[in-house]
């Protein structure tokens, strides 16, 4: 019998939470610099969360 991916429905707001806190333990452990990349994540995940609640009261 062949292996088969198996799809899984992944949620772009859990992905962007989980790259917000890498990258904030890479900024404290000092392998990265205190750039825009937290803010320019938060941002994101604000646009995603408001059009997530737009979508459900219409």
């Amino acid at each position: 019998m062949p292996k088969t991916k198996t799809k899984t429905k992944t949620d772009p707001i859990r992905e962007l939470k989980i790259k917000i806190q890498e990258i904030k333990l890479n900024i404290k452990a000092g392998r990265e610099k205190n750039t825009n990349a937290v803010a320019s994540l938060k941002r994101e995940l604000a646009q995603l969360l408001t059009k997530k609640t737009n979508e459900k009261t219409i």
